[in-house]
């Protein structure tokens, strides 16, 4: 312990562990800046995919530099199942955008996915999911 041994520099006595260690233990500006001594973990729970597929993931990754035909993000998307990966060049992240990606490229080659995960990023929320309904017409 930091304190006891700087304690240990400057005083002597016979009775200071006792009294440094309970100081330490109750100062609330040492407990703060600590933290908790054990971090919990959350149990993993398992996730059975079906079928191929079945429950798709779905990121954009970018902001690179603009391509030729004037792409400058990628809509990433895998297969739970097969860990399948899809890459499909986009010029933004326009929910729009996504949707109509979404449609020629996964559901007309694929079918639809029961299941699309995302991390709930601001075009691939709600919103997007509104675009992407009205597009093809659900």
């Amino acid at each position: 312990m930091k304190t006891l041994s700087k304690t240990r520099e400057r005083f002597y006595c016979d009775l200071y562990r006792a009294d440094i260690e309970k100081w330490c233990r109750e100062c609330h500006a040492c407990g703060a800046r600590k933290g908790p001594k054990t971090r919990t973990k959350v149990r993993l729970q398992p996730y059975n995919v079906g079928a191929p597929f079945e429950r798709m993931a779905l990121d954009i990754i970018g902001h690179f530099l603009v391509t030729t035909k004037g792409n400058r993000y990628v809509l990433v998307l895998m297969d739970y199942f097969t860990k399948w990966p899809e890459t499909i060049p986009i010029p933004d992240q326009e929910a729009s955008n996504v949707a109509e990606e979404l449609v020629r490229s996964l559901i007309s080659g694929y079918g639809v996915p029961m299941i699309l995960h995302s991390d709930q990023g601001a075009n691939l929320t709600l919103p997007s999911l509104l675009s992407f309904a009205s597009f093809s017409e659900f």
